[in-house]
Protein backbone atom coordinates (compact mmCIF):
# COMPACT_ATOMS: atom_id res chain seq x y z
CA UNK A 1 0.00 0.00 0.00
CA UNK A 2 1.64 3.44 -0.64
CA UNK A 3 2.61 5.56 1.45
CA UNK A 4 0.38 8.99 1.25
CA UNK A 5 1.94 12.55 0.90
CA UNK A 6 0.25 16.09 1.08
CA UNK A 7 2.25 19.29 -0.20
CA UNK A 8 2.53 22.88 0.81
CA UNK A 9 3.32 25.45 -1.07
CA UNK A 10 3.76 29.30 -0.27
CA UNK A 11 4.71 32.68 -1.46
CA UNK A 12 4.47 35.84 -0.11
CA UNK A 13 3.92 37.80 -3.72
CA UNK A 14 2.94 35.87 -7.24
CA UNK A 15 6.04 36.16 -9.28
CA UNK A 16 8.16 34.49 -11.80
CA UNK A 17 11.26 33.21 -10.20
CA UNK A 18 12.15 30.28 -9.17
CA UNK A 19 10.00 29.96 -5.65
CA UNK A 20 7.16 30.56 -7.72
CA UNK A 21 4.56 27.98 -6.92
CA UNK A 22 4.72 25.98 -10.16
CA UNK A 23 8.38 25.88 -9.23
CA UNK A 24 7.76 24.57 -5.45
CA UNK A 25 4.75 21.87 -7.10
CA UNK A 26 7.20 20.43 -9.47
CA UNK A 27 9.98 20.24 -7.38
CA UNK A 28 8.08 18.81 -4.58
CA UNK A 29 5.92 15.90 -6.61
CA UNK A 30 10.02 15.25 -7.87
CA UNK A 31 10.91 14.30 -4.24
CA UNK A 32 7.81 12.52 -4.09
CA UNK A 33 8.34 10.29 -6.60
CA UNK A 34 12.29 9.47 -5.21
CA UNK A 35 10.92 9.16 -2.15
CA UNK A 36 7.96 6.40 -3.36
CA UNK A 37 4.82 8.70 -2.06
CA UNK A 38 1.71 9.16 -3.06
CA UNK A 39 0.83 12.59 -3.63
CA UNK A 40 -2.95 12.95 -2.19
CA UNK A 41 -3.51 16.69 -1.47
CA UNK A 42 -1.63 19.90 -2.25
CA UNK A 43 -2.33 23.17 -0.82
CA UNK A 44 -1.20 26.34 -1.56
CA UNK A 45 -1.09 29.89 0.12
CA UNK A 46 -0.34 32.55 -2.53
CA UNK A 47 0.33 35.98 -2.00
CA UNK A 48 0.43 35.11 2.32
CA UNK A 49 3.03 35.88 4.78
CA UNK A 50 5.00 33.15 6.55
CA UNK A 51 4.22 35.68 9.32
CA UNK A 52 0.41 35.18 9.19
CA UNK A 53 -0.77 32.30 11.59
CA UNK A 54 -4.07 32.00 10.09
CA UNK A 55 -3.37 30.99 6.56
CA UNK A 56 -5.96 28.16 5.48
CA UNK A 57 -3.79 25.98 2.98
CA UNK A 58 -1.01 25.43 5.78
CA UNK A 59 -3.91 24.73 8.31
CA UNK A 60 -5.63 22.38 6.32
CA UNK A 61 -2.18 20.90 5.35
CA UNK A 62 -1.30 20.09 9.19
CA UNK A 63 -5.11 18.88 9.57
CA UNK A 64 -3.90 16.27 6.88
CA UNK A 65 -1.51 14.55 9.02
CA UNK A 66 -3.65 15.12 12.20
CA UNK A 67 -6.55 13.31 10.32
CA UNK A 68 -4.39 10.63 9.36
CA UNK A 69 -5.28 11.49 5.52
CA UNK A 70 -1.34 11.70 5.11
CA UNK A 71 1.70 10.06 6.34
CA UNK A 72 3.97 12.29 4.83
CA UNK A 73 4.19 16.21 5.13
CA UNK A 74 6.42 17.66 1.67
CA UNK A 75 7.45 21.76 1.92
CA UNK A 76 9.73 23.80 -0.51
CA UNK A 77 11.43 24.78 2.39
CA UNK A 78 11.66 24.84 5.66
CA UNK A 79 10.89 28.84 5.79
CA UNK A 80 8.12 28.20 3.52
CA UNK A 81 6.24 26.42 6.88
CA UNK A 82 6.40 29.60 8.75
CA UNK A 83 8.66 32.72 9.38
CA UNK A 84 6.82 32.96 12.83
CA UNK A 85 10.40 31.42 14.73
CA UNK A 86 10.18 28.87 17.73
CA UNK A 87 6.83 29.06 18.51
CA UNK A 88 5.55 28.05 15.44
CA UNK A 89 8.20 24.78 15.70
CA UNK A 90 6.54 23.82 18.57
CA UNK A 91 3.18 23.56 17.26
CA UNK A 92 4.63 21.86 14.34
CA UNK A 93 6.44 19.30 16.30
CA UNK A 94 3.30 18.55 18.55
CA UNK A 95 1.16 17.70 15.06
CA UNK A 96 4.24 15.39 14.14
CA UNK A 97 4.14 13.78 17.45
CA UNK A 98 0.15 13.44 17.77
CA UNK A 99 -0.07 12.36 14.25
CA UNK A 100 3.41 10.14 13.45
CA UNK A 101 3.78 11.84 10.27
CA UNK A 102 6.96 12.63 8.70
CA UNK A 103 8.59 15.77 7.52
CA UNK A 104 10.38 16.24 4.48
CA UNK A 105 11.24 19.48 2.90
CA UNK A 106 13.05 19.81 -0.62
CA UNK A 107 15.75 22.67 -0.11
CA UNK A 108 16.88 21.91 2.73
CA UNK A 109 16.72 18.72 2.99
CA UNK A 110 14.75 18.19 6.09
CA UNK A 111 13.77 15.03 7.29
CA UNK A 112 11.81 14.90 10.97
CA UNK A 113 13.04 11.14 10.93
CA UNK A 114 16.57 12.67 11.43
CA UNK A 115 18.37 12.90 15.06
CA UNK A 116 19.62 16.40 14.71
CA UNK A 117 15.93 17.31 13.44
CA UNK A 118 14.80 19.09 16.70
CA UNK A 119 17.50 21.42 16.72
CA UNK A 120 18.05 22.07 13.47
CA UNK A 121 14.54 23.41 12.57
CA UNK A 122 14.89 25.40 15.61
CA UNK A 123 18.39 27.20 14.14
CA UNK A 124 16.36 27.32 10.98
CA UNK A 125 12.95 28.75 11.97
CA UNK A 126 15.09 32.12 13.85
CA UNK A 127 16.74 32.48 11.30
CA UNK A 128 13.67 32.99 8.89
CA UNK A 129 12.14 35.02 12.13
CA UNK A 130 15.17 36.88 11.85
CA UNK A 131 14.97 37.36 7.99
CA UNK A 132 11.04 37.95 8.15
CA UNK A 133 11.98 41.01 10.67
CA UNK A 134 15.03 42.44 8.09
CA UNK A 135 12.52 42.14 5.10
CA UNK A 136 9.75 44.26 7.34
CA UNK A 137 12.53 46.86 8.60
CA UNK A 138 13.77 46.75 4.46
CA UNK A 139 9.87 47.07 3.45
CA UNK A 140 9.57 49.92 6.29
CA UNK A 141 12.14 52.02 5.33
CA UNK A 142 11.17 52.12 1.40
CA UNK A 143 7.91 52.92 2.38
CA UNK A 144 8.85 55.60 4.43
CA UNK A 145 11.45 56.90 1.80
CA UNK A 146 8.62 56.88 -0.90
CA UNK A 147 6.57 59.09 1.58
CA UNK A 148 9.09 61.32 2.25
CA UNK A 149 9.18 61.73 -1.63
CA UNK A 150 5.95 61.94 -2.54
CA UNK A 151 5.81 58.74 -4.68
CA UNK A 152 2.84 56.83 -5.15
CA UNK A 153 3.38 53.08 -4.59
CA UNK A 154 -0.49 51.69 -3.94
CA UNK A 155 -3.12 51.37 -6.80
CA UNK A 156 -4.56 54.48 -8.16
CA UNK A 157 -6.90 55.96 -6.50
CA UNK A 158 -10.31 57.17 -7.82
CA UNK A 159 -9.64 60.06 -10.67
CA UNK A 160 -5.81 59.78 -11.12
CA UNK A 161 -2.93 57.85 -12.92
CA UNK A 162 0.21 56.88 -11.79
CA UNK A 163 3.03 58.37 -13.86
CA UNK A 164 6.55 57.52 -12.78
CA UNK A 165 5.34 57.67 -9.06
CA UNK A 166 3.36 60.91 -9.20
CA UNK A 167 -0.38 61.07 -10.10
CA UNK A 168 -2.14 62.84 -12.76
CA UNK A 169 -5.51 63.35 -13.20
CA UNK A 170 -7.40 60.58 -15.13
CA UNK A 171 -9.14 62.57 -18.57
CA UNK A 172 -12.83 61.08 -17.53
CA UNK A 173 -12.30 60.34 -14.10
CA UNK A 174 -11.17 63.18 -12.74
CA UNK A 175 -14.34 65.28 -14.38
CA UNK A 176 -16.59 62.42 -12.29
CA UNK A 177 -15.22 63.25 -9.00
CA UNK A 178 -15.20 67.29 -9.45
CA UNK A 179 -18.71 66.61 -10.21
CA UNK A 180 -19.63 64.60 -7.20
CA UNK A 181 -17.68 66.40 -5.26
CA UNK A 182 -20.09 69.77 -6.35
CA UNK A 183 -23.29 67.76 -6.63
CA UNK A 184 -22.81 66.94 -2.55
CA UNK A 185 -21.61 70.10 -1.36
CA UNK A 186 -24.77 71.12 -3.13
CA UNK A 187 -26.31 69.10 -0.52
CA UNK A 188 -27.00 65.73 -2.19
CA UNK A 189 -27.09 62.83 0.01
CA UNK A 190 -24.28 59.93 -0.43
CA UNK A 191 -26.94 57.00 -1.30
CA UNK A 192 -27.94 59.70 -4.41
CA UNK A 193 -24.75 60.05 -5.43
CA UNK A 194 -24.68 56.61 -5.56
CA UNK A 195 -28.27 56.20 -7.66
CA UNK A 196 -27.05 58.41 -10.55
CA UNK A 197 -23.54 56.66 -10.61
CA UNK A 198 -25.07 53.50 -11.33
CA UNK A 199 -27.67 54.64 -13.64
CA UNK A 200 -25.10 56.53 -15.56
CA UNK A 201 -23.21 53.44 -16.08
CA UNK A 202 -20.07 54.86 -14.28
CA UNK A 203 -17.61 51.63 -12.86
CA UNK A 204 -17.11 51.79 -9.27
CA UNK A 205 -13.47 52.41 -8.11
CA UNK A 206 -12.63 48.93 -7.60
CA UNK A 207 -14.08 48.09 -11.47
CA UNK A 208 -12.15 51.09 -12.95
CA UNK A 209 -9.07 49.63 -11.69
CA UNK A 210 -9.56 46.23 -13.05
CA UNK A 211 -9.87 44.40 -9.83
CA UNK A 212 -11.82 42.03 -9.48
CA UNK A 213 -15.97 42.73 -8.73
CA UNK A 214 -18.58 40.34 -7.52
CA UNK A 215 -20.94 40.76 -11.05
CA UNK A 216 -23.13 43.29 -10.65
CA UNK A 217 -21.10 45.46 -8.51
CA UNK A 218 -22.62 48.75 -7.46
CA UNK A 219 -21.99 51.77 -6.03
CA UNK A 220 -22.84 52.42 -2.23
CA UNK A 221 -22.56 55.01 0.18
CA UNK A 222 -18.91 53.55 1.62
CA UNK A 223 -17.39 54.16 -2.22
CA UNK A 224 -18.94 57.42 -2.16
CA UNK A 225 -17.49 58.82 0.87
CA UNK A 226 -14.46 56.88 0.24
CA UNK A 227 -14.02 58.85 -2.63
CA UNK A 228 -15.09 61.82 -0.79
CA UNK A 229 -13.07 61.87 2.31
CA UNK A 230 -9.96 60.80 0.58
CA UNK A 231 -6.86 63.56 1.19
CA UNK A 232 -5.69 62.81 -2.36
CA UNK A 233 -8.54 64.28 -4.01
CA UNK A 234 -6.61 67.51 -2.77
CA UNK A 235 -3.04 66.02 -3.83
CA UNK A 236 -2.16 64.39 -0.26
CA UNK A 237 -0.71 61.34 0.76
CA UNK A 238 -3.11 59.55 2.46
CA UNK A 239 -0.92 57.50 6.10
CA UNK A 240 -3.12 56.24 8.54
CA UNK A 241 -6.31 57.00 8.68
CA UNK A 242 -4.68 60.71 8.10
CA UNK A 243 -2.10 62.38 6.09
CA UNK A 244 1.27 61.84 5.65
CA UNK A 245 3.75 64.28 6.89
CA UNK A 246 7.44 65.20 6.32
CA UNK A 247 9.96 65.96 8.86
CA UNK A 248 8.72 69.96 9.35
CA UNK A 249 5.44 68.61 9.71
CA UNK A 250 4.38 69.86 6.66
CA UNK A 251 1.67 67.55 3.96
CA UNK A 252 3.44 65.27 1.31
CA UNK A 253 1.65 66.29 -1.54
CA UNK A 254 2.01 63.34 -4.45
CA UNK A 255 0.42 65.08 -7.42
CA UNK A 256 1.17 68.62 -9.02
CA UNK A 257 -2.23 69.04 -10.57
CA UNK A 258 -4.74 67.60 -7.29
CA UNK A 259 -8.35 67.47 -8.80
CA UNK A 260 -9.99 70.01 -6.11
CA UNK A 261 -7.99 72.83 -4.02
CA UNK A 262 -7.68 72.03 -0.37
CA UNK A 263 -10.19 74.34 0.95
CA UNK A 264 -12.65 72.73 -1.27
CA UNK A 265 -11.69 69.17 0.42
CA UNK A 266 -11.85 71.23 3.74
CA UNK A 267 -15.56 71.89 3.28
CA UNK A 268 -16.10 68.07 1.94
CA UNK A 269 -14.58 66.87 5.23
CA UNK A 270 -16.77 69.21 7.19
CA UNK A 271 -20.53 68.26 5.50
CA UNK A 272 -19.46 64.62 6.18
CA UNK A 273 -18.28 64.95 9.88
CA UNK A 274 -21.64 67.44 10.10
CA UNK A 275 -24.05 64.52 8.09
CA UNK A 276 -22.47 61.70 10.07
CA UNK A 277 -22.34 62.41 13.70
CA UNK A 278 -23.28 59.50 16.38
CA UNK A 279 -26.90 60.48 17.21
CA UNK A 280 -28.20 60.09 21.04
CA UNK A 281 -28.52 56.19 20.57
CA UNK A 282 -25.16 55.56 18.78
CA UNK A 283 -26.49 55.38 15.68
CA UNK A 284 -25.55 57.49 12.46
CA UNK A 285 -28.55 59.18 10.56
CA UNK A 286 -28.77 58.69 7.11
CA UNK A 287 -25.63 60.22 5.45
CA UNK A 288 -26.63 63.15 3.65
CA UNK A 289 -30.58 62.89 3.68
CA UNK A 290 -32.28 66.12 4.23
CA UNK A 291 -34.06 66.02 7.64
CA UNK A 292 -37.92 65.74 7.29
CA UNK A 293 -38.31 67.85 10.43
CA UNK A 294 -36.70 70.25 12.80
CA UNK A 295 -36.10 67.80 15.87
CA UNK A 296 -35.36 64.89 13.61
CA UNK A 297 -32.56 62.51 15.03
CA UNK A 298 -33.09 64.75 18.14
CA UNK A 299 -35.66 62.52 19.92
CA UNK A 300 -36.07 59.10 21.95
CA UNK A 301 -38.35 57.09 23.17
CA UNK A 302 -38.57 57.45 26.85
CA UNK A 303 -39.62 53.62 27.20
CA UNK A 304 -37.21 51.99 25.09
CA UNK A 305 -34.68 54.39 24.12
CA UNK A 306 -35.29 53.69 20.33
CA UNK A 307 -35.35 56.80 18.12
CA UNK A 308 -39.05 58.71 17.64
CA UNK A 309 -39.10 58.96 13.54
CA UNK A 310 -41.42 62.05 12.08
CA UNK A 311 -44.58 60.53 9.75
CA UNK A 312 -45.82 63.48 8.24
CA UNK A 313 -48.81 61.13 7.15
CA UNK A 314 -49.85 60.37 10.81
CA UNK A 315 -51.07 63.99 11.73
CA UNK A 316 -48.00 65.30 11.60
CA UNK A 317 -46.36 63.01 14.73
CA UNK A 318 -43.04 61.26 15.70
CA UNK A 319 -43.68 57.71 16.30
CA UNK A 320 -41.09 55.24 18.20
CA UNK A 321 -39.25 53.52 15.49
CA UNK A 322 -38.85 50.19 17.48
CA UNK A 323 -42.56 49.65 18.63
CA UNK A 324 -42.80 50.16 14.47
CA UNK A 325 -40.44 47.18 13.72
CA UNK A 326 -41.21 45.08 16.77
CA UNK A 327 -44.35 45.46 18.65
CA UNK A 328 -42.78 43.13 21.34
CA UNK A 329 -40.03 45.35 21.74
CA UNK A 330 -41.74 48.56 23.19
CA UNK A 331 -45.62 49.16 24.20
CA UNK A 332 -45.36 52.27 22.09
CA UNK A 333 -44.61 56.24 22.21
CA UNK A 334 -45.73 59.04 20.26
CA UNK A 335 -46.48 63.15 20.12
CA UNK A 336 -47.72 65.87 18.16
CA UNK A 337 -44.90 67.40 16.15
CA UNK A 338 -46.39 70.92 16.48
CA UNK A 339 -46.77 71.58 20.46
CA UNK A 340 -43.48 69.43 20.46
CA UNK A 341 -41.31 71.82 18.65
CA UNK A 342 -43.12 74.69 20.35
CA UNK A 343 -42.34 73.55 23.90
CA UNK A 344 -38.58 72.44 22.58
CA UNK A 345 -38.23 76.24 21.40
CA UNK A 346 -39.41 78.03 24.68
CA UNK A 347 -37.17 75.73 26.43
CA UNK A 348 -34.24 76.58 24.11
CA UNK A 349 -34.25 79.52 24.59
CA UNK A 350 -35.04 80.20 28.28
CA UNK A 351 -32.24 77.88 28.33
CA UNK A 352 -29.50 79.87 26.46
CA UNK A 353 -30.65 83.27 28.16
CA UNK A 354 -30.22 81.32 31.76
CA UNK A 355 -26.33 80.52 30.41
CA UNK A 356 -23.99 82.58 33.10
CA UNK A 357 -21.18 83.97 31.03
CA UNK A 358 -18.10 81.71 30.81
CA UNK A 359 -20.18 78.16 31.62
CA UNK A 360 -18.53 74.95 30.40
CA UNK A 361 -22.03 74.64 28.92
CA UNK A 362 -21.51 77.91 26.70
CA UNK A 363 -18.49 76.73 25.90
CA UNK A 364 -19.46 74.11 24.10
CA UNK A 365 -22.02 75.76 22.39
CA UNK A 366 -19.65 78.45 20.91
CA UNK A 367 -17.60 75.15 19.39
CA UNK A 368 -20.77 74.02 17.95
CA UNK A 369 -21.64 77.54 16.77
CA UNK A 370 -17.69 77.96 15.10
CA UNK A 371 -18.31 74.13 13.89
CA UNK A 372 -21.20 76.02 11.58
CA UNK A 373 -20.08 78.83 10.84
CA UNK A 374 -16.66 77.92 9.60
CA UNK A 375 -16.65 74.06 9.36
CA UNK A 376 -13.25 74.78 7.23
CA UNK A 377 -11.61 76.56 10.26
CA UNK A 378 -12.19 73.73 12.61
CA UNK A 379 -11.60 71.15 9.86
CA UNK A 380 -7.61 72.72 9.67
CA UNK A 381 -7.32 72.94 13.32
CA UNK A 382 -7.94 69.39 13.92
CA UNK A 383 -5.71 68.65 11.05
CA UNK A 384 -2.64 71.12 12.82
CA UNK A 385 -4.17 69.33 16.49
CA UNK A 386 -3.82 65.55 14.86
CA UNK A 387 -0.19 66.93 13.67
CA UNK A 388 0.96 68.15 17.06
CA UNK A 389 -0.30 64.93 19.00
CA UNK A 390 1.61 62.44 16.47
CA UNK A 391 4.50 64.56 17.01
CA UNK A 392 4.26 64.56 20.24
CA UNK A 393 3.56 60.99 21.00
CA UNK A 394 6.74 59.90 18.34
CA UNK A 395 9.42 62.25 20.31
CA UNK A 396 8.04 60.62 23.87
CA UNK A 397 8.33 57.03 22.45
CA UNK A 398 11.96 57.70 21.59
CA UNK A 399 12.87 59.31 24.69
CA UNK A 400 11.17 56.78 26.63
CA UNK A 401 12.96 53.84 24.62
CA UNK A 402 16.72 55.40 25.40
CA UNK A 403 16.01 56.67 28.68
CA UNK A 404 13.36 54.42 30.14
CA UNK A 405 13.86 50.82 27.71
CA UNK A 406 17.11 51.12 27.52
CA UNK A 407 16.95 50.14 23.60
CA UNK A 408 19.92 52.64 22.11
CA UNK A 409 22.74 51.31 24.40
CA UNK A 410 26.44 52.08 24.10
CA UNK A 411 27.51 54.69 22.03
CA UNK A 412 26.66 53.61 18.68
CA UNK A 413 23.28 53.17 20.14
CA UNK A 414 23.48 57.14 21.09
CA UNK A 415 24.44 58.18 17.93
CA UNK A 416 21.91 56.36 16.16
CA UNK A 417 19.11 57.46 18.69
CA UNK A 418 20.20 61.20 17.99
CA UNK A 419 19.82 60.52 14.14
CA UNK A 420 15.90 59.58 15.24
CA UNK A 421 15.46 61.89 17.80
CA UNK A 422 16.41 65.15 15.78
CA UNK A 423 14.36 64.92 12.83
CA UNK A 424 11.18 63.86 15.14
CA UNK A 425 12.10 67.18 17.53
CA UNK A 426 11.95 69.33 14.50
CA UNK A 427 8.60 67.84 13.57
CA UNK A 428 7.40 68.98 16.60
CA UNK A 429 8.56 72.37 17.13
CA UNK A 430 7.52 72.71 12.97
CA UNK A 431 3.98 71.13 14.03
CA UNK A 432 3.44 73.29 17.31
CA UNK A 433 4.46 76.28 14.99
CA UNK A 434 1.87 75.20 12.17
CA UNK A 435 -0.61 75.11 15.17
CA UNK A 436 0.27 78.50 16.06
CA UNK A 437 0.22 80.05 13.32
CA UNK A 438 -3.89 80.49 13.16
CA UNK A 439 -5.45 82.98 14.03
CA UNK A 440 -6.95 83.57 17.44
CA UNK A 441 -10.31 81.37 17.35
CA UNK A 442 -13.27 83.96 16.62
CA UNK A 443 -15.24 84.76 19.56
CA UNK A 444 -18.73 83.94 19.17
CA UNK A 445 -20.10 84.64 22.81
CA UNK A 446 -21.56 87.90 21.88
CA UNK A 447 -23.51 86.17 19.20
CA UNK A 448 -24.95 83.67 21.82
CA UNK A 449 -28.24 85.41 22.87
CA UNK A 450 -31.60 84.40 23.32
CA UNK A 451 -32.77 87.24 20.76
CA UNK A 452 -30.85 86.11 18.21
CA UNK A 453 -31.59 82.72 18.31
CA UNK A 454 -34.98 83.51 18.42
CA UNK A 455 -34.73 85.56 15.31
CA UNK A 456 -32.48 83.23 13.78
CA UNK A 457 -35.81 80.11 14.26
CA UNK A 458 -38.08 83.16 12.93
CA UNK A 459 -35.75 83.49 9.67
CA UNK A 460 -35.56 79.75 9.19
CA UNK A 461 -39.86 79.39 10.31
CA UNK A 462 -40.11 81.97 7.46
CA UNK A 463 -37.96 80.25 4.87
CA UNK A 464 -39.25 76.91 6.06
CA UNK A 465 -35.98 75.85 6.29
CA UNK A 466 -35.87 72.45 8.49
CA UNK A 467 -32.20 72.45 8.15
CA UNK A 468 -31.10 75.47 9.48
CA UNK A 469 -33.79 74.93 12.77
CA UNK A 470 -32.34 71.59 13.42
CA UNK A 471 -29.07 72.88 13.66
CA UNK A 472 -30.23 76.00 15.80
CA UNK A 473 -31.52 73.27 18.08
CA UNK A 474 -28.38 71.07 18.19
CA UNK A 475 -26.40 74.13 19.64
CA UNK A 476 -27.93 73.22 23.09
CA UNK A 477 -29.45 70.18 22.44
CA UNK A 478 -27.78 66.18 22.72
CA UNK A 479 -30.96 64.37 23.28
CA UNK A 480 -34.66 64.93 24.06
CA UNK A 481 -36.34 61.91 25.80
CA UNK A 482 -39.99 61.34 25.08
CA UNK A 483 -42.56 59.63 27.77
CA UNK A 484 -45.11 57.69 26.63
CA UNK A 485 -48.84 58.46 28.12
CA UNK A 486 -51.15 61.30 27.73
CA UNK A 487 -50.36 64.81 29.19
CA UNK A 488 -48.94 68.19 27.29
CA UNK A 489 -45.03 68.33 25.83
CA UNK A 490 -44.17 70.10 28.77
CA UNK A 491 -44.97 67.18 31.19
CA UNK A 492 -43.33 64.37 28.49
CA UNK A 493 -39.94 66.10 27.55
CA UNK A 494 -36.72 65.66 29.50
CA UNK A 495 -33.71 67.05 27.79
CA UNK A 496 -30.43 66.14 27.66
CA UNK A 497 -28.78 69.86 26.87
CA UNK A 498 -25.06 70.11 25.43
CA UNK A 499 -22.33 70.59 28.35
CA UNK A 500 -23.91 68.32 30.83
CA UNK A 501 -27.10 69.25 33.09
CA UNK A 502 -24.33 70.86 35.56
CA UNK A 503 -24.54 74.62 34.17
CA UNK A 504 -28.40 74.38 33.86
CA UNK A 505 -29.80 76.91 36.08
CA UNK A 506 -32.49 75.88 39.36
CA UNK A 507 -35.32 77.85 37.50
CA UNK A 508 -35.22 76.63 34.43
CA UNK A 509 -38.33 74.38 35.37
CA UNK A 510 -40.80 74.92 32.66
CA UNK A 511 -44.06 74.26 33.43
CA UNK A 512 -45.98 74.37 30.16
CA UNK A 513 -48.98 75.23 28.87
CA UNK A 514 -52.31 73.49 29.89
CA UNK A 515 -53.03 72.20 26.76
CA UNK A 516 -53.47 68.11 26.05
CA UNK A 517 -52.26 66.19 23.23
CA UNK A 518 -52.88 62.70 23.09
CA UNK A 519 -50.96 59.64 21.28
Amino acid sequence: MAITASLYLRVSVAREESDSLERQERDLRALAHAEGLEVVAVHRDEGVSGAAANRPAFLAWLADARERRAQVLLAWRFDRISREGLPAVAALLDVLKASEARLLTWGDRMDSTSAAFRLTAAVLSEMAYAEREAIRLRVTSRQAADRRNGRWTKTRPTGYLVREGRLVQHPEEAAIVRRIVATFLEGASLRSLASVLDAEGVPTPRAAKGQRTREGARWGLTSVRHVLASPVLAGLLPHGGGVARGDNGEAITVTDDPIIDLATHRRVLAALEARSALGPRGRRPAVGAAPRHALSGLLVCGACGGPLVFQSRARGAFRCQRRAHSPAACDGCSIASAPLETEVRRRVISRLAALPPGSPALDVVAERWLATLAPEDTSERRAALDAVAAAEALVEDLEAARYTRGEFPGQDGAARWERLYRPALARLEASRASLASFPPRLDVTGLLDAEMLRESLAAADAADDHGTRRDLYRLLVDRISVARGPGDPASRLTICWAGGDDAAPSDLRITGTTDTYDD
